[in-house]
């Protein structure tokens, strides 16, 4: 009887483990009222919900952007600062991604999520300036070279050429 006991226990709690992880990163938003994902995240934290997937699909990048943001990327990196709760960034973190997955950038992308409450935005991305997300920020050897703020200027695609090509400036 004990035996199956902590078998019990031990297959609980290897099978609960991939949910606490996940769980870290979760917290209730005092301004939206929800649980929202919060702090540095990865892809795997998102990627399985609705408006991730819905939104996802929307955009197919033809071959030719996608050669042009790899001609111009010479170890660049992004930052996505975006809210689990927020529309904007149900629309445009999705898309982003899918224009970058097929690039030389899709491995050198990180996440932050932020909660609605501007005073913990600041504290979970000190320095940042974050006024609206998602916010894009493209670095180049460390150095911020450009960002989209809430949403792009024009095509998505377009801007991120222009980013990389030094074009584009910030926007708020």
């Amino acid at each position: 009887m004990e035996h199956w006991i902590k078998l019990t226990l031990v297959g609980l709690i290897v099978f609960s483990f991939p949910f606490m992880i996940r769980a870290q990163n979760v917290a209730m938003d005092s301004v939206a009222h929800e649980r929202v994902l919060i702090g540095p995240v990865t892809r795997s934290s998102f990627a399985d919900s609705t408006w991730y997937n819905q939104n996802y699909a929307l955009y197919r990048p033809l071959p030719t952007l996608i050669h042009r943001i790899d001609s111009l990327n010479h170890g660049d990196s992004v930052t996505v600062v975006f809210g689990s709760w927020c529309s904007d960034s149900h629309m445009w973190v999705p898309m982003f991604l899918s224009i970058t997955d097929s690039t030389t950038l899709a491995h050198s992308i990180g996440f932050i999520a932020v909660p609605e409450s501007a005073g913990w935005r600041q504290q979970l991305t000190p320095g940042l300036d974050i006024e609206k997300v998602p916010t894009f920020i493209f670095y180049h050897d460390g150095k911020e070279i450009g960002r989209i703020v809430e949403e792009p200027r024009g095509d998505l695609g377009d801007d991120i050429v222009e980013i990389l090509s030094g074009k584009y400036g910030a926007m708020k």
